[in-house]
């Protein structure tokens, strides 16, 4: 004979058929999440709208959900973030996926909605509970009986979860009962036995010739010292004729229940995640990231990633040294920061990051960049960060030795992936926003790119326009600590060109967002690489005394002339400078 558990089967079945059609090993953890989100929730759902689900097979249902989130294929991985995290909202550290008892809940207190709001008096399941169940008591009093269906006993444990935010907003008086119903602050202290006192409402309390409370019956029905108190708390019949009484729900604002606001009061708060929101914020927010790279830098702040380190750890075993460098013990900070690899690809990125200079824990360091880049830097961080992590396992897992350059231009493209607007960098100055797209050649402005090459080597040049009309151009070559250090040599030259030339209204486009936020006072010099530090102070400086000169980043694509101008000087090593195009050397 089946049990009353075994029923749920076919829901478990469904579950686990559509988990096995998608293929786990072929999918990311973000497409995993969009998937369990769009599908297994709602399918869940959809069971649950007939009445509540038992506690074994929510548990089953979990099983399955998780294992598939980590698992892959036939592999049984490590589960190295706890369930109870996994299902936290995003803002406190979570991935946003509801555990399937929280929906449970939350399903059970939108039908002990409907059933207290009587919005639905009609509906034949509202019928057959009222007659059942509520016909000498009310629904907020009521105790659970000895034998009852599970659908009422779930309703009646779901009130505990529901009364603190439920309010009736009285009106003209006719639906809201007077004993039972929380139109009042101590509602909940006044009972009544009589059945007739149970069905009165809260006009039948009011006197309809004088507006006033009718006095005999309210210490009829709450007694001399309830009626003191409702009559000194309410001189005046707290109705207003015009609108018909109605429950609130005091979470959303406009005053109806909302099936994501009881799941956000069922979720437990952490008050060590909300400190850091910020972070999750950029995280989850920050334009351009792929939903792939959010995820990981969510594990990386678990301290989750896949490292030897992390594995040794819950093992309790010695954690091994670096693959790379075989000197520190293989954990996260070492992986990403640390490394000798990895201090050699931040340095030579864009941001040219110091990454002896940064915090040693995640938290702190992540705060920090997102103070001074801003989201937009965020994005070109995590994107830089990806593409470290994915060559380091490349060359650990197949041998391929990671290429600084190539990894650097894996994380360009990712930035050109990830942003929307044809890759428009905001650059802002005082209170105004510049968004450069396109050059603009009306009156006078300044072009100008860096090139830097690994052993140190560097050229860099710089192009002097007014009203589209090449003035001028100059190009150099020397050495540079990072391709940041090579662009500020470029902006120095382009600076002293313009002085020199008498300019003092000019606008400079460069491809470095970093330098351009720099001097547009939207980030501080500290986290660039020491040996540019002296020649951006001496760049502040001038930027300061200068009002008038205005700086906007651009893509790449919009110097090309420039930079096979400053490939040619870096290659060659030549030094030169003109003011007409019989000048202009040969750019192939």
């Amino acid at each position: 004979m089946p049990t009353k558990i075994s029923h749920y089967d076919y829901l478990v079945d469904k579950v686990t058929a559509k988990l096995h059609i998608w293929k786990a090993k072929l999918l990311s953890p973000a497409a995993k999440l969009i998937l369990i989100k769009a599908v297994v929730e709602l399918m869940v759902l959809y069971s649950m709208g007939a009445g509540p689900i038992p506690q074994s097979v929510l548990q089953r249902i979990n099983l399955k959900v998780r294992s598939f989130f980590w698992n892959t294929g036939d592999k049984n991985k490590m589960r190295l973030v706890s369930w109870d995290r996994i299902t936290s909202p995003k803002s406190t550290g979570g991935l946003g996926l509801r555990d399937v008892s929280l929906l449970n809940k939350a399903m059970t207190m939108k039908m002990l909605w409907r059933l207290i709001s009587r919005d639905s008096e009609q509906a034949l399941w509202v019928r057959v509970l009222t007659a059942k169940y509520l016909s000498k008591t009310a629904i907020w009093l009521a105790t659970v009986p000895t034998r009852c269906t599970k659908l009422w006993a779930s309703i009646l444990e779901a009130r505990e979860a529901l009364k603190p935010h439920v309010q009736w907003m009285v009106g003209d008086g006719q639906r809201c009962a007077v004993i039972g119903e929380p139109w009042h602050d101590f509602w909940l202290q006044f009972t009544h036995n009589s059945i007739a006192a149970l069905k009165l409402k809260l006009i039948d309390l009011i006197d309809e010739q004088s507006h006033t409370w009718n006095t005999s019956l309210l210490i009829q029905t709450f007694g001399f010292h309830g009626a003191l108190y409702i009559a000194c708390s309410y001189p005046d019949p707290p109705l207003n004729p015009s609108r018909k009484d109605r429950l609130i729900f005091k979470p959303s604002k406009a005053g109806n229940f909302s099936f994501k606001g009881a799941c956000k009061l069922l979720q437990p708060i952490d008050t060590q995640q909300l400190a850091q929101a910020q972070i999750w914020k950029a995280i989850w927010y920050s334009p351009g990231i792929l939903p792939r790279i959010r995820v990981f830098l969510w594990k990386l702040m678990h301290d989750a990633i896949p490292v030897r380190a992390v594995f040794a750890r819950r093992l309790q075993l010695t954690p091994p040294p670096c693959d790379l460098c075989g000197l520190e013990h293989d954990d996260a900070m070492h992986v990403l920061f640390d490394c000798d690899v990895a201090r050699n690809y931040w340095f030579s990125s864009h941001l040219a990051l110091r990454a002896d200079a940064l915090p040693k824990q995640v938290i702190p360091l992540l705060q920090l960049l997102l103070q001074q880049l801003g989201r937009e830097g965020f994005m070109v961080f995590a994107n830089l960060l990806w593409s470290l992590w994915k060559a380091r396992c490349k060359q650990i897992y197949e041998g391929v030795k990671i290429n600084i350059r190539q990894v650097l231009a894996m994380a360009v493209s990712l930035d050109r992936l990830g942003t929307v607007a044809g890759n428009q960098r905001c650059i802002v100055r005082g209170d105004l926003s510049y968004i450069a797209t396109e050059l603009n050649f009306s009156g006078r402005i300044c072009t100008l790119d860096g090139s830097f090459k690994e052993d140190g080597s560097a050229g860099w040049a710089h192009m002097l326009y007014e009203e589209g009309v090449l003035v001028a151009y100059g190009m150099w070559s020397g050495e540079a600590a990072s391709p940041f250090h090579a662009e500020a040599l470029a902006f120095q030259a382009a600076v002293r060109q313009v002085q020199k030339q008498g300019w003092t209204n000019v606008t400079f486009y460069t491809d470095s967002q970093i330098l351009a936020r720099i001097l547009n006072g939207m980030l501080s010099p500290d986290l660039i690489d020491w040996k540019a530090y002296g020649l951006i102070i001496d760049l502040i400086a001038i930027w300061k005394d200068t009002r008038e000169f205005q700086c906007f980043a651009t893509p790449r694509d919009n110097l090309h002339t420039e930079h096979r101008l400053a490939n040619l000087a870096r290659v060659d090593g030549l030094t030169a400078e003109g003011f007409t195009f019989p000048l202009f050397p040969f750019v192939t």
